[in-house]
């Protein structure tokens, strides 16, 4: 009983922390968006790429360019790739996004499970994806 008192102790001592680290990821957040797939690629995954790419090129053009969203793809059978595959746990198609802050990493998102089940519905995918964009550079 004494643990379970001690540990709902520890956590609303550390819930004020965790909404400042929020408000302070938000505000100085650098967006990776990666997307990682093996060499031969279905029309799928490509899809998935394709659009995700043209979301950011046409809405988000400003981002790129000044450097706050940083789009790259990653074959995963390349050797060269291997480490960020493990990192990412990319193990074929894998939309992924990395919230940079003061220059260090502050957590993966995996957006896989989204991407293929919205990306057949290409308005809808935008909308999601748009707003888990506008969500992490608020």
């Amino acid at each position: 009983m004494k643990q379970i008192f001690a540990i709902l102790f520890l956590l609303c001592m550390t819930a004020p922390v965790w909404s400042q680290q929020d408000a302070d990821i938000k505000k100085n957040t650098k967006l990776l968006v990666y997307y990682f797939h093996i060499t031969n690629r279905c029309q799928t995954c490509t899809k998935i790429e394709a659009t995700t790419k043209k979301i950011l090129e046409q809405d988000y053009k400003t981002q790129i360019e000044n450097g706050t969203i940083i789009f790259k793809s990653f074959n995963v059978d390349l050797p060269e790739n291997k480490d960020l595959v493990k990192k990412y746990q990319a193990y074929g198609a894998t939309l992924a996004f990395n919230y940079v802050v003061s220059e260090k990493e502050a957590g993966i998102e995996d957006l896989t499970g989204m991407a293929f089940s919205k990306i057949n519905n290409e308005a809808l995918f935008t909308k999601e994806l748009k707003a888990k964009i506008d969500e992490a550079l608020m």
